[in-house]
């Protein structure tokens, strides 16, 4: 049931979607479709991810406040106790930072199952009946790079976008 249900709320949508932007993208490039896909799932996402980043934020403010009371207080309890209150009079929940990253987590699992299985041609009977089956989806990035198979100038290019 577990299955079904992430199948169908998160894996079917995030595929057809791929899909969707494979048909309408020039020339039918599935690198692009791709990088279209992420945008739009960021997009999504960016309201979560910037309460996560707000209260990373807020966490860092009260660091010297927290290192205080940690300097102040001996036991592990009473220094439980000082954080507890000092977060009510601040009005910051620590775990607040957390929620955001584990709603995050099934959706970036469901697009990594819909880039294993999307050139599978028998995956393609999870479209939904509004997107047209495209019949073969070519793995093919701008014409150059075929993206089913290992490619140590992607793994570069990956590595090299990560400090950007």
């Amino acid at each position: 049931m577990l299955a079904t249900l992430f199948n169908e709320v998160l894996y079917r949508p995030i595929f057809n979607a791929l899909v969707f932007l494979y048909n309408i993208v020039p020339g039918h490039d599935f690198g692009i479709a791709i990088i279209l896909l992420t945008i739009l799932i960021r997009v999504i996402l960016l309201p979560l991810s910037s309460k996560s980043i707000k209260s990373r934020q807020a966490m860092s403010v009260l660091q010297p406040k927290i290192k205080e009371i940690q300097k102040k207080f001996k036991t592990k309890e009473e220094q439980t106790q000082g954080m507890m209150k000092l977060y009510k009079e601040e009005k910051v929940n620590p775990l607040s930072g957390c929620l955001p990253l584990l709603v995050q987590f099934p959706i970036l699992i469901a697009l990594y199952r819909v880039l294993i299985n999307v050139l599978k041609p028998e995956s393609l009977v999870a479209l939904y009946s509004f997107v047209g089956n495209p019949g073969f989806i070519n793995p093919s990035f701008l014409g150059i790079l075929d993206l089913s198979k290992a490619s140590p100038v992607l793994a570069i290019l990956a590595g090299i976008s990560q400090f950007f």
